[in-house]
């Protein structure tokens, strides 16, 4: 929280005016080319908000008819993608906070736009709800629809993300695959007959400070390389090798706490 997601999604939208430099969508500037760059585009940025004395349906065709010609069909559509379709003619005033997320979600698509910007879409939803908007967003990554989507639910991230960034006050301090954001840390489980004999064995194979107590476990942070040799020296030692084990991936939540924390000390020096 207090990073700069909603601010950047601000930006990008044209909401609000940065003091130096600018946004570029699908070639058009933003401030200065954001009227085009707004036709390729749909989005919420905050809670979308809606005229509660109107039905969803009538909200989608004023909202989305400011954009141009929205049918009836497409009306359909965009509230059956959502899961709204039996509450379509249904006043606004009378949903929920999910339903109402859902609703801006429904008009971000109501024109078919090449880029979708959703600000924490699934805040406010029940776990049926969330997986239900998980699954939408990947269907429109499998058609071609970018979306931008900020969270601070990085469990959320990792499920439907194929790239993420990571902002702390104001800044990017890392962007790429997320499958490299969080790499596999590269340890080893091992539980052999004589874990004290095994923890000295291993201590003159690999750097002491790399193995670790866990659990019953000995883990050992070393590279996938490593491990038949440390089999073959524990064997050679007449140590039983009961089992050896991945340890767990390290998930993109380690990695953003790694992270803020690297840069917590670095501003503290």
């Amino acid at each position: 929280n207090g990073a700069g997601k909603t601010t950047t999604i601000r930006l990008i939208f044209g909401l609000t005016h940065p003091t130096a430099g600018h946004a570029q969508i699908l070639g058009h500037h933003i401030p200065g080319d954001r009227k085009e760059a707004l036709r390729h585009m749909g989005g919420f940025v905050d809670d979308p908000t809606f005229y509660g004395n109107m039905t969803a349906r009538r909200n989608l065709r004023l909202l989305g008819g400011m954009n141009g010609e929205v049918s009836e069909e497409r009306i359909t559509e965009v509230l059956e993608a959502v899961g709204l379709s039996e509450r379509g003619r249904s006043k606004v005033g009378g949903y929920s906070h999910g339903m109402r997320q859902r609703l801006g979600i429904a008009l971000a698509l109501i024109h078919k736009p090449e880029l979708i910007i959703l600000d924490e879409p699934t805040s406010g939803l029940d776990p049926q709800g969330m997986k239900d908007v998980r699954e939408l967003i990947r269907e429109l990554g499998r058609q071609g629809t970018t979306v931008f989507l900020s969270s601070h639910l990085l469990h959320e991230v990792e499920l439907v993300c194929n790239r993420a960034a990571i902002m702390r006050k104001g800044h990017m301090i890392a962007q790429g695959p997320v499958a490299k954001l969080r790499p596999t840390n590269g340890s080893v489980k091992i539980l052999t007959g004589d874990q004290g004999r095994a923890l000295e064995v291993l201590r003159g194979l690999v750097d002491p400070t790399a193995i670790r107590e866990d659990d019953g476990y000995l883990v050992v942070e070393a590279g996938d390389g490593i491990v038949p040799e440390m089999v073959r020296r524990l064997v050679a030692e007449q140590i039983d090798v009961k089992a050896i084990v991945p340890a767990l991936e390290q998930s993109l939540e380690d990695m953003f706490l790694e992270l803020t924390s690297r840069e917590d000390m670095e501003d503290e020096a």
